[in-house]
């Protein structure tokens, strides 16, 4: 009668649990420590981890490739890789996390590969299409055309500071950078920019959360530097 009854809880468990997407492999592969191989069903906050072969992860629409020697956590919108490597297909409406960072494609079928060098060590490739990398508040660091990749070393507690490179422009008394690695554009704010309009400058600065940016910029700066 126990047995009957534990086993009718575990169902109804199962049963009240939504299912978020399924995972397949040719070889073996980890789900929460346990060892599958062929595939299996994926819930909300599964870890997965690979060993010599792939793992095919289908969520929604969107395809993950799970290379070999990687984890990732699964949700239904979003990845959270935690080693290793992770290709995204078809995943503009979902997000991989990797350290600080968010990863998004801009493209419906794009392909957006980022790989975990260490835990202060990201690498982002848009293979194709665009891709967007966003710190955890939502602040764009970088917009990468397609066949373009960068390298990120997010630093916990640093997420508003950054440096830019480009040409300072000037339009109705506002100012403006565009990053010339990172492709992302920002307004600027601080004393004595008028100076400097034209010309080719290196800014130090924090971004100034909430701030409404004007003239196409993501993100409003205050230059300290």
């Amino acid at each position: 009668l126990m047995s009957a009854v534990l086993t009718g809880i575990l169902f109804t468990l199962m049963a009240s649990t939504p299912t978020v997407g399924i995972v397949k492999s040719t070889g073996d592969f980890r789900v929460d420590g346990s060892t599958i191989r062929g595939n299996s069903t994926l819930f909300e906050g599964n870890l997965i981890e690979t060993a010599a072969a792939r793992s095919t992860i289908q969520l929604g629409e969107a395809q993950i490739t799970l290379l070999p020697n990687s984890s990732a956590k699964v949700y239904r919108d979003h990845t959270v890789l935690e080693s290793g490597s992770e290709l995204m297909r078809n995943g503009a409406a979902n997000t991989i996390e990797a350290a600080t960072l968010q990863i998004a494609s801009t493209a419906k079928d794009g392909v957006v590969l980022v790989a975990m060098g260490g835990p202060n060590n990201v690498r982002v490739y848009a293979t194709s299409g665009g891709a967007q990398v966003r710190t955890a508040a939502g602040l764009l660091v970088a917009s990468l055309s397609p066949g373009m990749g960068l390298a990120f070393t997010p630093q916990a507690g640093a997420a508003t500071s950054m440096q830019m490179k480009g040409v300072l422009e000037s339009t109705n008394n506002k100012f403006y950078l565009t990053d010339a690695t990172s492709k992302t554009k920002a307004e600027l704010r601080g004393t004595d920019l008028v100076k400097f309009a034209g010309k080719a400058v290196q800014v130090t600065g924090s971004v100034i959360p909430g701030a409404a940016a004007t003239g196409g910029a993501s993100q409003v700066v205050q230059v300290t530097k």
